[in-house]
């Protein structure tokens, strides 16, 4: 006998959401390491949540990436401020952007992860960004 591909979805194995990680490379910031405390300043204040950043791993000549740079900034959330921020996210900023389509069924994985990227200027319509955007 064969089995379902997906079980349905009942009231008693609805998915749950248990963390939302927000991940930003800064690649002006192999010139410039202000534009890494920037954005970890901009993403601490849209997630509510200190942003650590990381060092590369390797050195990259072609992109003159070198080994200890520090490039990205990382948020991990979880419990209230992932929900603060994913409703914010679905409610104020995803319906501002005009030619946003919704995310393709093709970014997810077999564990469960969505992803989804956000150019800077969408980044800036989040509500504590906009305040500020003026500085």
């Amino acid at each position: 006998m064969l089995r379902l591909l997906r079980q349905p979805i009942t009231f008693r194995n609805v998915p749950k959401i248990e963390r939302v990680t927000v991940h930003s490379m800064v690649k002006e910031a192999i010139s410039d390491s202000s534009h890494l405390h920037i954005a970890g300043m901009v993403m601490q204040s849209i997630t509510n949540v200190r942003a650590e950043s990381h060092a590369t791993k390797r050195s990259i000549a072609g992109f003159g990436v070198r080994q200890g740079q520090h490039l990205s900034v990382t948020c991990e959330l979880t419990g209230e401020d992932m929900y603060h921020f994913l409703s914010k996210c679905v409610d104020v900023v995803l319906p501002k952007i005009k030619d946003w389509r919704g995310v393709k069924g093709s970014s997810g994985d077999n564990s469960g992860n969505i992803a989804f990227g956000l150019t800077s200027e969408e980044v800036a319509m989040f509500p504590e960004v906009e305040v500020n955007y003026d500085m």
